[in-house]
């Protein structure tokens, strides 16, 4: 009981030192795969979610990061079986979750500078809209950078700016609710991409940011799989997905 209470003790003082942000806002969606003719996604993403972040003035703090993005994007490839080029809508429905690991440092005034380790899972749908073709995806990456901001409720310059690396990639193309008599799963390959923001906060509550994110995979191994007695070599192709977006948050 005294090592439950103890805990419980801990976690409510770390609450009232914290603090919570609210955010929504909108980016632009880009993904392309390296195939000819290229695939390309492209259109715009509605973005949601709640920041909790540890207020100290220096050292070790912890946060977490978790958000929803959804929306509809532009189509524009070839058909899978037979080549041809295609152009269709795909909706899109993702949800994120991140752990960070921080090192804050005092500036002058009321800026901080904090060292960023982070991880997170990032886990999302992408359904042709006119189809069947559904395709799920999982990844969990490990970011690290440098972060500006101001203190707890004051004014001040946000920026960002890092590397991120896909630890684990998971793709299921659900093939047999297209045909395939298999579903065999894909692992995309890994590569580094970056992130950066720019932002301001007003008055210590209101802010506005603007920021780039990324991701870039690599060519997955190939797997075999039959349809009507065909047997087909499926593989994802190199990718990127690239984002610029902009937000409006609320500290509380």
């Amino acid at each position: 009981m005294r090592s439950v209470a103890t805990f419980l003790l801990l976690l409510i003082a770390a609450t009232a030192h914290a603090e919570l942000t609210v955010f929504a806002g909108v980016e632009y969606f880009n993904w392309q795969e390296d195939t000819s003719p290229t695939v390309k996604e492209t259109g715009p993403l509605l973005v949601g979610g709640l920041i909790w972040m540890q207020d100290k003035d220096k050292g070790i703090l912890f946060g977490y990061r978790g958000q929803v993005y959804f929306g509809q994007v532009n189509y524009s490839g070839s058909d899978l079986f037979t080549g041809a080029p295609l152009t269709a809508k795909v909706d899109y429905f993702g949800v994120l979750n991140e752990g960070q690991l921080r090192y804050r440092f005092p500036l002058n005034g009321n800026e901080h500078l904090d060292a960023v380790l982070a991880a997170g899972a990032d886990i999302w749908r992408r359904q042709f809209s006119d189809s069947d073709q559904v395709e799920d995806w999982g990844v969990i990456y490990a970011r690290f950078g440098a972060e500006l901001g101001p203190s707890q409720g004051k004014p001040g310059l946000i920026a960002a700016l890092g590397l991120k690396y896909p630890v684990y990639t998971y793709e299921n193309a659900n093939l047999t609710d297209i045909g395939f008599d298999q579903n065999p799963t894909l692992t995309p390959g890994k590569d580094w991409s970056a992130y950066a923001s720019i932002g301001y906060r007003f008055g210590g509550n209101w802010s506005v940011v603007g920021y780039y994110d990324s991701y870039r995979f690599k060519e997955s191994q190939t797997v075999q799989a039959t349809l009507n007695g065909t047997q087909y070599t499926l593989f994802q192709p190199k990718s990127s997905m690239n984002v610029l977006g902009i937000q409006v948050l609320y500290s509380f």
